[in-house]
């Protein structure tokens, strides 16, 4: 058994208000979308009200090279990674030498050797520690680098496993692509970081119990990048909550199964807020209130749809902010391209 130990998440400084974002987006695509304005009520129904941004709003306006925004990616993900696993190292009492594992996960910027190389050296880990940096995962990151924590602690009970993952979404933004999954995307992604600490055992306040994944064959091209000369080109098809609905019995009785225990058992829904259809699609197929995923609601309004991170930052707005008691259920998962379904049960110790 693993138990997770802490979360720390940070964001980066430029808060983008929803109807700022709205006001930029409509004049970019305005001249390239007939009746614009009709799409444009998806900043409203997106129930985003802000995001945080590491560049500021001028930026959107000129065009920048992949390198340009490699270089961006590089500095700001290893600021916010540093500053999100230094809160979760505080919250552990542990130091940055007690990791023995790094789990490194991000789908926005690229880097060889990779990131976490850099933020070990900031923090003086030590040259032992053992890397595992995870690309491709998208929304599913988060998810998926805890079940690997769990798989890593639960099969040394010695062993403490760093997970952080992070997403500049913003830099990520194609200025010629007038696609309306382009406008989509602008109503609902932002930047963050997340780290997590796992041990092995049962000590920490909470237990990882089962992690499963599972892939939809077929699907491989509802959601990703589609790589240009300019960065990376957001594929997100309208098929995606129905892809999900349909997944997500299988995912989740697969995740139940060994505890014997069904939905109605599960007191907290550690849930990817992909967006409104994608949060409607989880209350649907689990028989749930939309209060049951507060706090997947809650990140989505204030940080938007962060891909990987977003999920881990649920996960700490459920700890700080929601009652448990000992023996309380919790399901975490989320979905992303493959196309995959990420999900982990959790216990209160």
């Amino acid at each position: 058994m693993a138990s997770i130990l802490s979360v720390g998440t940070a964001v980066p400084p430029y808060l983008m208000p929803q109807d700022v974002a709205r006001h930029l987006t409509g004049e970019h695509f305005r001249d390239q979308i007939a009746n614009v304005d009709k799409y444009l009520t998806v900043f409203k129904s997106a129930l985003v009200d802000q995001r945080h941004f590491c560049v500021e709003p001028e930026w959107f306006g000129r065009d920048h090279s992949l390198a340009d925004k490699n270089r961006l990616y590089l500095d700001w993900a290893g600021r916010l990674c540093t500053e999100a696993i230094r809160t979760a190292l505080d919250r552990a009492g542990l130091e940055a030498g007690d990791i023995d594992h790094f789990i490194f996960v991000s789908s926005s910027g690229i880097a060889t050797p990779s990131l976490d190389v850099s933020i070990i050296n900031t923090l003086g880990m030590k040259p032992t520690i053992r890397r595992l940096p995870l690309f491709g995962l998208g929304c599913g990151g988060g998810a998926a680098g805890l079940a690997m924590a769990g798989k890593l602690a639960g099969d040394d009970e010695n062993a403490t496993v760093l997970l952080v993952a992070v997403e500049l979404n913003s830099l990520t933004f194609q200025r010629d692509d007038f696609a309306k999954s382009n406008l989509v995307a602008a109503s609902l992604f932002g930047d963050g970081a997340a780290a997590v600490i796992v041990r092995g055992g049962a000590a920490g306040p909470i237990n990882i119990l089962k992690s499963t994944t599972l892939l939809r064959p077929g699907t491989h091209n509802l959601m990703g990048w589609d790589f240009v000369d300019t960065g990376f080109r957001v594929v997100f098809s309208r098929r995606v909550p129905d892809t999900i609905r349909a997944m997500m019995p299988e995912s989740v009785a697969n995740t139940l199964a060994d505890e014997k225990i069904e939905t109605g058992d599960v007191a907290s829904f550690v849930f990817h807020p992909g967006g409104t259809r994608i949060l409607e699609a989880y209350q649907d197929e689990l028989d749930r209130e939309p209060s049951d995923f507060r706090a997947s609601y809650a990140v989505l309004s204030q940080f938007g749809n962060m891909s990987s991170a977003t999920v881990l930052f649920v996960l700490d707005d459920e700890i700080r902010n929601a009652p448990h008691e000992s023996g309380d259920y919790g399901l975490l998962a989320a979905f992303g391209p493959g196309f995959s379904a990420e999900t982990t049960l959790l216990r209160w110790a």
